[in-house]
């Protein structure tokens, strides 16, 4: 007798909840998310943050009845590149409790198409239902209610490919198209420079797991090489000097900038890290020693 079995193979991506990316405006180009309910099974999360008391984020929780430690489960922010923008949150929240409180709290309320939003005519907050909360720009939050059953809304079809590129177990990930990104800087600033050095990578993504240690992976595909060869180059010197410039009680220091590795291949640059995780543990470690006192 032949027996066969079929078993769905696991993501090589990193997964998106439909109900937050769906609601990604359409002129969405930066998109960053975090899998807070994936950092909670990190070794980092569980030794440094499972029990270490942080009073603000304590009197977060006392203040609003959310405990982003155990009610929140993914975020995803979402910007036009200039402006604009919405943090969108995924988790378990009260509502029925949540809006009297926050109404409470001084914050105004007004109706919108059925959504309570909490804020000013810039800014504010609203929670589609009991696992979804939404803050931001008021604008873009009117929007996002105007198109939440529009067929085809979501990601954008020119950052979903970057979206699928993410590895499936990173916590931590953002992709970009560097086309439509201005800071709030004047080109003929020192600053805007900074505006100059995005415009010249085309798109780019950037994940981070702290499974074991930290593992960094980044990739950016510049207009042309010589964008490429100029990214490159820049980052190689800033790895040189900081090792240069590493004090001598901080050897671990070194053991991070000998992790990172810089290639250029054409338009594209990649930049990759594997932090020990012992070295990991040494930064994290003094920050968590440094606020306790």
């Amino acid at each position: 007798m032949l027996i066969a079995s079929c078993r769905k193979s696991a993501s090589s991506n990193v997964y998106v909840d439909p109900a937050l990316a769906t609601l990604a405006p359409a002129d969405t180009a930066v998109l960053v998310g975090a899998r807070i309910d994936k950092l909670r099974d990190t070794p980092v999360y569980q030794k440094y943050f499972s029990q270490t008391p942080l009073p603000r984020l304590d009197q977060f929780a006392k203040e609003t009845g959310i405990d982003p430690r155990k009610d929140i489960w993914e975020v995803l922010f979402a910007s036009n590149g200039s402006q604009s923008g919405v943090l969108m949150v995924r988790g378990k929240f009260s509502t029925g409790e949540l809006e009297p409180r926050l109404e409470r709290e001084g914050a105004t309320r007004s109706q919108y198409k059925g959504y309570g939003l909490f804020g000013d005519e810039r800014n504010a907050m609203f929670f589609m239902n009991s696992s979804t909360a939404l803050a931001g720009s008021t604008p873009v939050l009117k929007s996002i209610i105007d198109n939440r059953d529009r067929a085809g809304a979501g990601i954008p079809a020119a950052l979903q490919p970057l979206v699928n590129s993410i590895p499936a177990n990173a916590q931590f990930w953002a992709v970009f198209n560097g086309a439509a990104i201005k800071l709030p800087f004047s080109d003929e600033s020192n600053l805007g420079n900074l505006n100059q050095f995005i415009r010249s990578i085309e798109s780019g993504r950037f994940s981070a797991d702290l499974r074991a240690g930290f593992q960094l992976e980044a990739v950016g595909t510049c207009t042309n090489d010589d964008g490429a060869r100029q990214i490159h180059n820049a980052l190689k010197g800033l790895i040189g000097f900081g090792r240069l410039s590493t004090p001598e009680n901080r050897p671990e220091l070194l053991r991070v900038y000998d992790s990172i590795e810089v290639k250029q291949q054409g338009r594209v640059v990649n930049v990759a890290a594997n932090v020990p995780q012992d070295v990991v543990d040494s930064f994290i470690g003094a920050f968590v020693s440094g606020r306790k006192r």
